[in-house]
């Protein structure tokens, strides 16, 4: 009698091997041409790259506001200090395996508020496949500023996708398509939305993968400063469909390597190669740093907060 494949432990040694390998190559590569790159890091304009680590700031805070936002239109919002909480400390589960801490690190604080849970779950599924939709029509938009002359002719094609896009947002399409990978994974998904309203959040989330687009440039320019204004929107798309690819990379852990590789290909089309692959590593640390640095303060406060209540119940004691 055969046993049966065990597809999550198969997944996560796959995870393991593929990180594993990504992490060695990035450091063969750089102690290969570690003279000529550690000129490039010395270099950086750290003051300019500072700048770009306050838009990945503000697009953290927005992306736990535009949650609230959808637990609010669907009936299981808590006070918004206590949600913002819980999302900072949830950004942990992009680094632990499996990611069940994503949602979980969430679930416990509408828990304690009563919110019912099950919405709350619909909502953490919204705000992903938004996430997604955003990065996507950012890319598209960047391909009117692609450097590559085989594109010219076909501007039209790209007019066609932004309008194929705000059609396939409606639930209806979405719905339809969900039903489908319901029956895959043995799961009742459905957004419970109406197309004004997904659209209305769409647009948000489009808004603010702007936001983390132009903090993405901001870092290319602390690395490459002749990089022009005009090739802003263009990062911004390499940056979007690059986030878009990590996610759908399930065998990369945090999409590791996968990510990397594209913006290096990316912006290798506008800048020496060398520049490229510093700013696709650092890339990766920008935006660790910054979520290790905003879960931190998340489990400050906390702490603070449950201290002071306490405080409190001792005293009316």
């Amino acid at each position: 009698m055969t046993k049966k494949i065990n597809k999550t432990a198969v997944l996560k040694i796959v995870k393991l091997v593929f990180g594993a390998l990504a992490v060695i190559f990035i450091a063969w590569y750089f102690y290969s041409h570690w003279d000529e790159f550690s000129e490039k890091i010395m270099s950086v304009d750290f003051g300019v790259f500072a700048v770009s680590m306050l838009f990945y700031f503000a697009y953290k805070l927005s992306l736990a506001s535009l949650f609230h936002y959808i637990t609010k239109i669907n009936g299981c919002s808590i006070p918004y200090g206590k949600a913002l909480t819980a999302y900072l400390l949830s950004i942990l589960g992009k680094y632990i395996p499996g990611k069940v801490f994503l949602l979980a690190a969430r679930l416990t604080y509408y828990k304690e508020e009563n919110a019912p849970l099950s919405k709350v779950t619909v909502c953490f599924f919204i705000e992903n496949i938004c996430t997604l939709l955003g990065a996507a029509l950012l890319f598209i938009l960047s391909l009117f500023f692609f450097p590559n002359e085989l594109l010219d002719n076909y501007r039209w094609l790209t007019v066609l996708l932004i309008a194929a896009f705000f059609i396939c947002i409606h639930p209806k399409i979405i719905n339809f398509a969900l039903k489908i990978l319901g029956k895959i994974f043995k799961k009742d998904l459905e957004i419970p939305m109406k197309y004004t309203q997904i659209l209305k959040v769409v647009l948000m989330f489009i808004g603010n993968w702007l936001v983390v687009g132009f903090g993405f440039f901001m870092l290319v320019k602390s690395v490459n400063p002749a990089v022009g204004w005009n090739e802003m929107l263009f990062c911004a798309g390499i940056y979007g469909i690059s986030a878009i690819m990590g996610i759908l990379a399930i065998f990369a852990p945090s999409g590791l390597g996968v990510r990397e590789g594209i913006i290096l290909a990316g912006l290798m089309l506008i800048m020496p190669e060398s520049d490229a692959v510093v700013i696709s590593v650092i890339s990766r640390l920008w935006q660790t740093v910054a979520e290790l640095i905003l879960a931190g303060g998340a489990f400050v406060a906390t702490l603070v907060m449950k201290r002071r209540k306490r405080q409190n119940n001792s005293r009316s004691q």
